[in-house]
């Protein structure tokens, strides 16, 4: 996996350099977990183009693409420093270390790793360019033609590094989408709290939500750029958070859903001016809404008669809500915990996080639109995707809470 784990340190480079021109107060870990998660969305992008203009993807032109942009933005560039260091750190590092080896222990064993995303991913990579015939003439049930390319074109990124396909390397980018997000978090939270043992205590108790059980699935890099995008604009960066709003949209649907519910978000926050800074997260989404489009590629939720299910649904509104009562999204304990300690804050969280919880909410607001759109049995969807679903928005909730627990150890200096 020697080449994969060098294609992805190429990547986070030219991501750092990226981050850089994006967001001027990233430093840190904030720099390096924001190069991370462009780097690999922007070696996506790289693929994505060379499709476009039919250049078959070879090391070479990738190389010279990603290597020569970096060049052209990375003029005064100061790479980043690493002072603060906490012993909470090292628990974290050891917990991320077991993920790996597990995440990259066998083949990949999702049922919609092998259906889709790592099947459209080796279709590319064995026709050096996005197939869209197989997109328009597969047959299995499980793809998605659909679904936006980013994951399948950062799996073939790691195989045209490597020259060859290897579905138990492919794990690596689920390490690498939790890791990303992890250093966002630590830095983050150490700067909002003036402590930097602080910090790594958020970055610890968000590892089991980064680092998504679904190896393989677009879980991972949506949770990854969903919260990050979340909690950069509640920072403040409106144009990192933006593009990272718009690499969630070229990962899943749900990433389209995203940009929706952040801009209300915003709005209920009193920010309605940033959300005109928002488009660079539309301008992301839009090339492949237009290619899906211009391919005849087809959508379950917008097949047959949509208006006709919704208005089916709506007449029992029931069948949806028993499900979602009768749905467990897992983890329990996590779950009640996040209630108490919720309820502990709850005046500072309605007074000062409306930009999250009505992000969050409507979010989850779209979810269950969808499910009245749904073209499936309702109880079998909500079944098989509410955990999935929740798990979206679980990182970005539970990180507001913690901090306002924490200290502000800048309020006593």
């Amino acid at each position: 996996m020697i080449a994969e784990v060098a294609a992805l340190l190429l990547a986070a480079a030219a991501g750092v350099v990226l981050a850089r021109r994006l967001d001027r107060a990233a430093a840190g870990t904030l720099l390096i977990g924001e190069g991370i998660l462009f780097g690999i969305g922007f070696a996506a992008v790289v693929l994505l183009a060379l499709s476009i203009a039919g250049v078959p993807w070879t090391r070479t032109a990738v190389l010279v693409a990603m290597i020569g942009t970096a060049a052209v933005l990375a003029r005064r560039f100061a790479p980043p420093s690493l002072r603060a260091f906490s012993p909470i750190d090292v628990v974290t590092l050891v917990l991320l270390a077991g993920y790996t080896r597990f995440a990259t222990m066998a083949p990949l064993w999702e049922f919609d790793y092998i259906g889709d995303f790592g099947l459209k991913g080796r279709a590319f990579f064995e026709a050096r360019a996005i197939d869209w015939h197989f997109l328009q003439t597969v047959f299995v049930g499980g793809v998605h033609p659909d679904y936006p390319p980013l994951l399948p074109l950062a799996f073939d990124f790691l195989a045209i590094s490597r020259g060859a396909w290897d579905d138990a390397a492919q794990g690596l980018l689920n390490v690498a989408f939790a890791l990303g997000l992890l250093l966002v978090v630590r830095h983050l939270a150490a700067e909002e709290t003036g402590s930097t043992h602080a910090g790594a205590f958020v970055a610890a108790a968000l590892l089991p939500l980064a680092a998504s059980p679904w190896i393989g699935l677009a879980e991972a890099p949506l949770v990854a750029f969903g919260t990050a995008a979340l909690l950069l604009l509640r920072r403040g960066s409106v144009a990192a958070g933006a593009v990272m709003l718009g690499l969630a949209a070229l990962t899943k649907n749900e990433g389209l859903a995203l940009i929706v519910a952040a801009a209300l978000g915003l709005a209920a926050a009193k920010r309605a001016r940033d959300i005109a800074r928002l488009w660079p997260a539309a301008a992301i989404a839009l090339p492949w809404l237009v290619l899906r489009a211009v391919h005849h590629l087809h959508t379950d939720l917008a097949e047959g008669s949509v208006g006709a299910r919704i208005a089916g649904h709506l007449r029992d509104p029931k069948l949806l809500f028993d499900a979602l009562a009768a749905s467990r999204p897992g983890r329990p304990f996590f779950w009640m915990a996040m209630a108490v300690a919720a309820a502990i804050v709850i005046r500072p969280l309605l007074a000062r996080e409306r930009f999250v919880l009505a992000a969050v909410a409507a979010q989850l607001a779209i979810y269950i639109a969808a499910y009245l759109a749904s073209p499936y049995d309702v109880p079998w969807h909500v079944r098989w995707s509410w955990e999935r679903l929740i798990s979206h928005v679980a990182p970005a909730l539970t990180y507001v809470v913690l901090v306002k627990l924490l200290p502000d150890r800048r309020a006593a200096a």
